[in-house]
């Protein structure tokens, strides 16, 4: 497989992990339980882009509030679009983080951290350990999706279930 084509599996396997995370999301009314890991509330917030390779608009760029509970989202997850770009809003361990989330290249960006407590250690410390917390979190979560995603018997149904949650936005 040469650099050109493992961008592009790349690049789908984001979207893929993008989706499936907003489709456990979506299921679980925001409260996700990942084996392995702390239970984490997981928000889709706007801008969220989703984008197919074929079609008469390959692009889509959502705003709102809710913007993925939209009929133009829908359509959209209808016509096999995926998620490329959204704003995430993460509560694990009872701290809220936020960020925008590429999914072509699984990148990172504009992470707020919380506000540490005032009182004892070094602020900018905290900070440091908070940052270091959440990569290790956002990476375990990555792990949990490709163990899934890589693993043919258990990804078939998964993706049969998420398929027939887009089924089910016919006629609505």
């Amino acid at each position: 497989m040469g650099l050109m084509e493992k961008a592009a599996a790349t690049e789908f396997i984001g979207l893929e992990f993008a989706t499936w995370l907003y489709w456990q999301s979506e299921k679980s009314a925001g409260k996700l339980r990942l084996q392995g890991l702390d239970e984490f509330d997981c928000w889709f917030e706007a801008p969220v882009e989703l984008t197919a390779e074929y079609g008469d608009a390959t692009t889509i760029t959502l705003k709102g509030g809710t913007p993925l509970e939209s009929p133009e989202a829908r359509r959209a997850l209808l016509e096999n679009k995926k998620i490329a770009k959204a704003h995430l809003r993460i509560i694990w361990q009872n701290q809220t983080f936020t960020f925008a989330f590429r999914a072509s290249n699984f990148a990172v960006s504009g992470l707020k951290l919380p506000v540490p407590p005032k009182s004892g250690g070094d602020y900018l410390d905290l900070r440091f350990e908070m940052f270091e917390a959440f990569e290790k979190f956002w990476g375990q979560v990555l792990d949990h999706f490709l163990t899934l995603r890589l693993n043919d018997k258990a990804w078939r149904p998964e993706r049969k279930r998420m398929s027939d949650w887009v089924k089910s936005f016919e006629g609505k």
